[in-house]
């Protein structure tokens, strides 16, 4: 009966953790939905009727670590479906292939991705069925989704411009060639790839399960291919499907750890802020003979009562916080759009798990001083703050300090871990350093002359802030933080990308990129062209995977993403080259920043499709922030990737309107972009998504704390009342105190993320004023003092009416 008397006069404190554990359920599910799919996630089969698929390894282990995701197609021999066959338990195998494939005019046929739409016929058994005409025999024949028989349609397919003959309708997505000029347009028939295929896959005899099947293929094959049934054969078809994966894992990840603090420190605070309004009543039982333990573990079950009401609303509410994520994700290009996201239980289950673990430390370590506090310690209102706490919270700020002046002595994207680490010692230690630092302030203001001018309301505004010190710190503190990573984050991001972007224009200046995105990649037979009427280089994409090379790189091994360029980018592409150059790009070469190698040095490296290469550094350069570390040729990246194509050419600026015209699909652009611009832009985004709706959570969790203190002060106001005080008197104290918290929080905040942003920007741009929006300094000061003002007026004028 005492517990749950004591639990309904402090409603409003359990409110506040109510509402701390619903938005920090909803933040950690959402979250936890991301790195769910990033596990589980999968696009759409499209060999549908096969029941096991035969494919190379497209990962490389990593020890104590997820194995790096390879995202080209590598490729295993075409000897390998003979094998297959000959395997007991196998009705049919086929030699899969995919490459680049777009239709010009002609057809409304589905072409799904233009990287790799094309296939050959046999891989119609598998993947769909014919629903009118005939098989194509001819080169110049073709299969469609959509159009009508006998139809002529201009192709783009393996980068060769050609008119085709639609001789069948399929209803399967995609274009399906005669297996020989399959053969031929996918780069089989000669080269290095020639006489392989993508993949085997493989359907099983009637009553041969596909594990017994894969079991079988398994101890035939041995370990050197990649077997798989069931969901997993997507990964095998598309093997950027589990890069992108990848990716779902990392960006959550790298702001999760924020968003886990933050919950951690709300949830602490709203349970802080309920203990404190049944101090008096708690010295009482322990007046009354209850023990430290038993005071400790009725608020444990205070806590957790609020936060299990919590649970299932928070969840719900993550799951569409996740679904709106996946929206950005793909809206971006950063996941597939045949790549749903995963809405399993188990992240809300975890989730659930969690916030009960840290409601349970939080109330531990915010009833512990009052567990064991006398009875007159635990009557009286006012309580000194700790030493301890203090000198712990000013040495993280110190400590905080320290880590950002990292970007002035490392000049790569590890150094933004130094301002985003700084950030968070110093919240931490604004969170612990706060009470003492209120009081401190607040007796100076009260004993300096300044008081002497002030008004009755604000003398007593002063006076009530240095009283109860840990009331006023406890708001600063979580405003401050709001403001501090806000600034911190944002700032901190754009900064670095507007670096990279700088470098990267620097290098590509007075260049236009020409790009063909919905053919697969730039067709043959284009740059010729550009190249006969001004100075133009190709360029290709690709991921390679290398040992650590800079400062902040993985132990072990890191996938990072490269640029492509052959000799004809030398006097082009300018990437301020230190020693050698950019015609020897031949080969097996490559460039690399002058932090990581020197000319002539040899380099292991694992291309995208897993195979090891190792190549010769012929130059190194200066511009490694917005090209990346590494620049290989385009030779090594022709062989190596999916399409084999290049993704973009490089040209002086000159009358092309003409010659793109006749080049449907082409794009033009006069911005051309680094290969570090795409996923650095890609991760900002999700960040200042992520930590948007972060920065919501809090305000709204630190209003409703307001709104909580303030309506818990009914009692000190009548008091006042009935002293003499009027109630426009007690409303102009009340806007004091509100003003004072206010611009506590906010200078709190700009004073502890500009000196990490001044140092990120003379480090990476040169200049004390980070880039990015700076308006967001003035718009976190307006958006504390209203939040601060609404959250203070609003009660206190029901009180006093």
């Amino acid at each position: 009966m005492i517990r749950m008397s004591l639990a309904m006069a402090r409603v409003g404190g359990l409110v506040v953790v109510f509402v701390a554990v619903l938005g920090g359920m909803a933040l950690v599910a959402a979250t936890g939905v991301l790195v769910d799919s990033g596990f589980r996630s999968q696009p759409a089969v499209r060999l549908a009727g096969a029941d096991v698929v035969v494919s190379a390894r497209q990962s490389i282990p990593r020890k104590e670590d997820l194995p790096v995701a390879l995202p080209e197609r590598a490729a295993v021999p075409g000897s390998l479906v003979g094998a297959v066959s000959g395997v007991p338990g196998v009705a049919a195998a086929v030699g899969d292939l995919s490459f680049p494939a777009a239709v010009l005019s002609g057809t409304a046929s589905r072409t799904a991705d233009p990287a790799t739409a094309g296939h050959g016929w046999s891989s119609l058994a598998l993947s769909g069925r014919l629903t009118a005409g005939r098989a194509p025999r001819a080169s110049n024949e073709i299969a469609v989704n959509g159009g009508r028989i006998g139809q002529q349609v201009r192709v783009v397919a393996g980068g060769r411009p050609a008119a085709y003959r639609v001789t069948a309708l399929v209803d399967a997505p995609g274009l399906y060639f005669a297996d020989a000029r399959a053969a031929e347009l996918a780069g089989r028939t000669a080269g290095a790839r020639a006489g392989t295929v993508d993949l085997v896959a493989v359907r099983a005899a009637p009553g041969v399960a596909p594990e017994a099947l894969a079991e079988r293929l398994e101890g035939r094959l041995g370990e050197r291919y990649e077997i798989a049934t069931g969901r997993f054969r997507a990964d095998a078809e598309s093997p950027g499907a589990a890069a992108g994966r990848g990716l779902l894992l990392v960006l959550p990840g790298s702001i999760g750890g924020i968003s886990l603090m933050i919950v951690g420190f709300v949830v602490g605070g709203g349970l802080s802020l309920s203990i404190n309004r049944q101090r008096r009543e708690l010295a009482l039982l322990r007046a009354a003979g209850a023990t430290p333990r038993q005071v400790r573990r009725m608020v444990a079950v205070q806590g957790t009562v609020a936060a299990v009401l919590a649970l299932a609303p928070g969840a719900a509410l993550g799951y569409h916080l996740a679904a709106r994520f996946g929206e950005l994700l793909v809206r971006i290009g950063a996941l597939r759009a045949d790549q749903p996201l995963v809405y399993g239980p188990l992240p809300a289950v975890a989730a659930a798990l969690l916030l009960l673990g840290v409601v349970r430390v939080a109330s531990w370590a915010a009833s512990l001083r009052v567990s064991r506090m006398s009875v007159v310690s635990g009557i009286a209102d006012a309580r000194p703050p700790s030493r301890a706490r203090t000198n712990a919270g000013l040495l993280l700020m110190l400590a905080s300090l320290v880590l950002a002046t990292a970007p002035l002595f490392v000049r790569t994207e590890a150094a933004a871990i130094g301002p985003a680490t700084a950030a968070l010692l110093a919240v931490i230690g604004l969170a612990l350093a706060g009470p003492r630092l209120v009081q401190w302030t607040a007796g100076a203001l009260a004993g300096s002359r300044l008081m002497a001018r002030l008004s009755g309301p604000a003398w007593l505004a002063v006076n009530n802030c240095h009283g109860h010190a840990l009331r006023t710190a406890g708001a600063v503190a979580a405003l401050g933080m709001a403001v501090t990573l806000g600034l911190s984050v944002v700032l901190t991001q754009t900064t670095i990308t507007t670096a990279m972007s700088d470098q990267a224009t620097l290098g590509m200046r007075g260049l236009v990129t020409i790009t063909a995105p919905g053919l697969g990649g730039i067709p043959h037979g284009l740059l010729a062209e550009v190249r006969a009427t001004t100075k133009a280089a190709g360029v290709g994409a690709t991921t390679v995977v290398t040992g650590p090379l800079l400062f902040g790189d993985d132990p072990h091994l890191m996938s990072r993403p490269a640029m492509a360029l052959g000799p004809d980018a030398e006097g082009l592409v300018d990437l301020e080259v230190v020693r050698g150059g950019l015609g020897e790009l031949k080969g097996d070469a490559i460039a690399l920043d002058e932090r990581v190698g020197q000319v002539g040095q040899f380099l292991d490296v694992t291309m995208g499709d897993g195979a090891r290469v190792r190549a010769r550094v012929v130059a190194t350069y200066r511009r490694g922030l917005g090209f990346g570390p590494i620049v290989i040729s385009r030779d090594l990246a022709a062989v190596h990737t999916t399409t084999g194509l290049d993704a973009a050419i490089l040209a002086r600026p000159a009358e092309l309107g003409p010659l793109l015209g006749r080049w449907p699909g082409v794009e033009l652009t006069t911005r051309p972009e680094g290969p570090q611009a795409g996923s650095a832009s890609a991760q900002a985004m999700v960040n200042m998504a992520v930590l948007a709706v972060l920065l919501a959570y809090v305000l709204v969790a630190v209003a409703n704390r307001l709104v909580a203190t303030t309506t818990a002060r009914r009692d000190e106001l009548n008091a006042l009342r009935w002293l003499g005080a009027t109630p426009g008197q007690l409303r102009r104290m009340i806007r004091w105190e509100a003003a004072m918290i206010g611009a506590g929080a906010s200078g709190a905040g700009l004073v502890l993320s500009a000196v990490p942003l001044v140092l990120l920007g003379i480090g990476f741009l040169g200049r004390s004023v980070p880039a990015g929006p700076l308006w967001l300094a003035p718009a976190s000061v307006l958006v504390v003092a209203l939040v601060v003002w609404l959250a203070v007026e609003l009660p206190a004028r029901k009180i006093l009416r």
